[in-house]
């Protein structure tokens, strides 16, 4: 029986080692399919945030949704003026991956997933994500605007899959607290904007 030199046994063995050492991926989790009237998925509650005179509101809505019975249908005001700073105030949404005292560990994770909308198309905002630091300072790292992350490069009337790598935050993956849809006024011209949009199924993949 011929037996196998010792470089290919060296070789299999390498590849062996370095394969092992390559963690594995974690199935992907949905943070919020927005069926449930009450929590998200992983237990965490959700809301608008807003200071005025900027305003927004969010709905569960049964109007088209991605997938399953609803989505979540978001109107924004965001001011150009007023408000502290005379900066117009702020506007968003935010839904809680900490339950009580346990953060969230997104590490296994590359990206941040969602479905994405708008009423006319050209609306924009960006995804916030907050770990401890951020949460406890009532604050997030922001995204580029979201259109960068969607295949035609901005919001349009149909669903599109956004896909945010988790390497555009620094922050500490491992205890994450939230997940944000921030309309900043740095994204509009002249600091305001005024539309709809509609988001689905947010999961980490």
């Amino acid at each position: 029986m011929k037996q196998r030199s010792g470089p290919a046994v060296f070789l299999l063995l390498s590849v062996w080692v370095v394969l092992r050492a390559v963690p594995a991926l974690a199935a992907a989790v949905v943070i919020d399919d927005f069926e449930d009237a009450t929590a998200n998925k992983v237990g965490g509650r959700s809301n608008t945030y807003v200071m005025a005179p900027s305003r927004a509101l969010a709905v569960k809505t049964t109007e088209a949704p991605h997938a399953g019975a609803k989505a979540l249908m978001l109107k924004y005001d965001k001011k150009d003026k007023g408000g502290p700073y005379d900066s117009g105030g702020w506007c968003g949404y935010y839904t809680m991956t900490k339950a009580g005292p346990r953060y969230f560990d997104a590490a296994p994770y590359k990206s941040l997933t969602l479905w994405v909308k708008g009423a006319q198309g050209g609306e924009s905002f960006a995804i916030g994500l907050a770990d401890r630091h951020w949460d406890e300072v009532g604050d997030s790292v922001k995204s580029e605007e979201i259109g960068k992350y969607l295949p035609a490069g901005k919001i349009t009337t149909e669903w599109q899959k956004a896909t945010v790598p988790l390497s555009a935050f620094m922050l500490e993956a491992k205890e994450l607290a939230s997940v944000a849809v921030c309309f900043e006024g740095s994204l509009f011209p002249g600091g305001a904007g005024k539309g709809t949009v509609y988001v689905d199924d947010l999961m980490f993949e």
